[in-house]
């Protein structure tokens, strides 16, 4: 299996082969541009579209920009309270601390497991970027160019506006063309909230109650994988020798609780039993590593497994792993939405925030205000400094 740095060094040389191949053809005539370690695909086909869904709906597009700005607001604000305690509560070992980390596949999280965001990335990318088009077209600026771009192992969308329509437009409808891409993702967070906590009766109408857990992850040399356990394996019982009469006693495990509950309350257990959906039995000796921090608990025992509920489908060709995927996804549209309206709007350096901040202030070139400039750069490095306490900290902590 090939390791992360041998896929991203594969990526890199193929996208500078790419580049030198597209500098032969001249594919830019197309709107294909390559760079070093990226592609760009540039074209003015949506133009008419984005332009034609900012003409329609006009009232509507105007009550969901106000509404995405209150949202916006409230988001941003809650957030930046939140992120400004957390360190605290990190430090002190709070209730309530979250450990924060950059998602960056092969790093921080493997390469499958990336390949879920795919699709939540997509839907927090276009409609951001459809936010900003469709308010150029209500305040008369022009589109130049929209399309996709990828990184290495990074992608994305965008929108390009007329540099000159942008410059004429009042300061005004600059802002709300700035502001409206995170007014929309605010919407879609609200959305995705929704969805996320209406899930489970979207889910019921194809699945029963739950009755057992899935395994999600078997971890490498732990006792689930010596076991000869695997990814998918619902485990539905949970067992212990009881010594005075000499025979296993199971307990029934229809939920994760149920399974957290017995990992806790076997602590000082040195064999356990597992009775799994297919009729096959199982015995491994847990351990006191946590396989994720590979630091030693004495509260609970570990099987070396993540888990979610198993719900029994009601009708055969259903995937009992639907469940599972679509909360994940679910999930991560909705982290990702309301991520992206508060990195966004905040004064980080290319952000739509920071753009916003500079219209306020006038900075504009070599003759603004130098005052001005002090006051940009200093919220520029105040809120840098605050996301990177929380990643270091966390870092540290977890």
């Amino acid at each position: 299996m090939l390791t992360t740095l041998q896929i991203v060094i594969i990526v890199a040389l193929s996208l500078m082969f790419l580049t030198t191949i597209g500098g032969f053809f001249k594919l830019e005539r197309y709107g294909i541009n390559f760079y070093l370690f990226g592609v760009m695909f540039k074209t003015e086909f949506f133009n008419k579209v984005l332009s034609k869904i900012g003409e329609k709906f006009k009232k509507l597009w105007q009550i969901l920009f106000r509404i995405g700005q209150v949202l916006t607001g409230i988001i941003v604000v809650g957030l930046l309270g939140y992120f400004l305690v957390n360190p605290f509560l990190i430090l002190f070992d709070a209730p309530g601390a979250v450990g924060m980390q950059l998602l960056i596949p092969g790093i921080t999280i493997d390469f499958k497991t990336s390949l879920l965001f795919i699709v939540p990335i997509l839907l927090v990318i276009v409609p951001h970027e459809i936010g900003h088009a469709v308010m150029a077209k209500r305040e008369g600026i022009e589109l130049k160019s929209s399309g996709i771009f990828l990184f290495l192992i990074f992608f994305g969308a965008f929108v390009e506006l007329v540099n000159e329509s942008m410059a004429k437009a009042t300061k005004k409808s600059r802002i709300k063309v700035l502001l409206n891409g995170s007014a929309i993702n605010a919407i879609t967070t609200v959305f995705f909230l929704a969805l996320y906590l209406l899930s489970p009766l979207i889910i019921s109408a194809g699945y029963d109650e739950t009755d057992g857990v899935i395994v999600t992850k078997v971890f490498e040399e732990f006792p689930a994988d010596l076991s000869n356990i695997v990814i998918g394996d619902v485990i539905q019982e949970m067992g212990v020798v009881n010594e005075s009469e000499s025979k296993i006693i199971y307990t029934r495990i229809r939920s994760s609780n149920d399974y957290n509950v017995f990992v806790y309350q076997q602590v000082n257990t040195s064999l356990i039993y597992l009775s799994l959906l297919d009729g096959s039995n199982i015995s491994l000796i847990p351990t006191l590593t946590d396989p994720i921090s590979q630091t030693n608990n004495s509260e609970k025992i570990y099987l070396g497994i993540t888990i979610y509920n198993y719900l029994p489908p009601k009708a055969e060709w259903f995937s009992f792993w639907f469940p599972y995927y679509w909360s994940l996804e679910v999930l991560y549209c909705l982290n990702l939405s309301l991520m992206a309206v508060f990195i966004n709007m905040l004064p980080l350096v290319m952000t739509d925030g920071d753009k916003i901040l500079q219209e306020f202030l006038n900075v504009k070139g070599d003759d603004a205000n130098p005052r001005h400039k002090t006051i940009l750069n200093s919220l520029r490095i105040f809120f840098i400094g605050i996301i990177i306490l929380n990643l270091v900290l966390s870092m540290i902590k977890f």
